[in-house]
């Protein structure tokens, strides 16, 4: 629709031009149509200045217009079933209709939350892999800023049931197999140390027994040595003239003593006193420990 300032701002150019011409043919006289310009320059210039606020008004009324058409929203539609149940290999899907290219969200609790668009008939479907266990989750749709929200209910199937548990029995036997597995590692290793420390401990008892025998023959070999050489070293006695000089003797032995600590009286069952020239008379030697 023209508006005021557009009519205006014809007027007064048409006026304009009129006085112009009428001027010209000389009908008017001068002070007239000085009167006819000034006022049709006026209208004109009023009329120029009425437009641009008129188009101003005109374009806010189509934004306005637009922003009450967007404020009619959509209110979320939601149909499904409240139960679901998982096939025997855990999967479970949940469908279900709404609003055309809607948002879709089934919210678990500790799960990793499902999310999909419906399609243009507004039909959509979620799936969910391997559920742990029978719980509830919220089917939410969202449209329009709008959302509509259903607790649904997930169970297990009796197939994926019996899966579960034989899968957690075959977890406990392999836990316990390893457990046994370990442990036998352990004793098994316990007693092979145990063996080797005993081992050891014996080949040190009998490293320790050797040096002891080695040191006592070595000290039995040297204290030999030292009486062979303070016999070697000691005089001889002389028995020229000792014909009366007493020696001692045993009832079965066959050699005379000077020394009655003499090693070869160590085993006599006892020692008897007689002169040196009765033990000759016997036909008795001197012991070799005395030569």
């Amino acid at each position: 629709m023209t508006g005021f300032g557009t009519i205006l701002f014809l007027v007064g150019i048409g006026v304009l031009i009129y006085g112009l011409i009428s001027f010209r043919k000389k009908k008017w006289p001068r002070r007239k149509t000085q009167i006819v310009i000034i006022s049709s320059i006026l209208a004109i210039f009023i009329g120029s200045a009425i437009v641009p606020s008129e188009k101003e008004e005109a374009s806010t009324e189509k934004p306005k217009q637009e922003e009450k058409t967007k404020k009619v929203t959509v209110e979320p539609l939601l149909k499904a079933e409240k139960t679901f149940k998982t096939t025997d290999d855990g999967a479970i899907v949940v469908e279900g209709k709404t609003n055309p290219g809607a948002e879709v969200t089934l919210d678990f609790i500790d799960n990793p939350d499902a999310t999909a668009t419906a399609d243009e008939d507004g039909k959509f479907s979620l799936r969910v892999n391997e559920l742990d266990r029978a719980q509830d989750a919220v089917l939410s749709i969202t449209i329009d800023g709008k959302t509509k929200e259903q607790t649904l209910s997930l169970e297990m199937s009796p197939g994926y049931t019996k899966k579960l548990a034989d899968k957690a029995e075959a977890e406990r036997v392999a836990a316990e197999k390893a457990e046994a597995e370990r442990v036998e590692r352990e004793r098994v290793a316990a007693e092979e140390k145990r063996i080797a420390d005993e081992k050891a401990a014996a080949e040190k008892r009998a490293a320790d027994a050797k040096v002891a025998a080695e040191k006592a023959a070595a000290e039995k070999k040297a204290a030999e040595a030292k009486r062979a050489e303070a016999k070697r070293s000691a005089p001889k006695p002389d028995t020229s003239n000792k014909q009366g000089e007493m020696v001692y003797i045993t009832a079965t032995g066959k050699k005379y003593h000077y020394d009655q600590n003499c090693r070869g009286l160590n085993n006599s069952n006892g020692e008897t006193a007689v002169t040196i020239a009765e033990a000759k008379s016997r036909n008795l030697s001197l012991c070799k420990f005395e030569q």
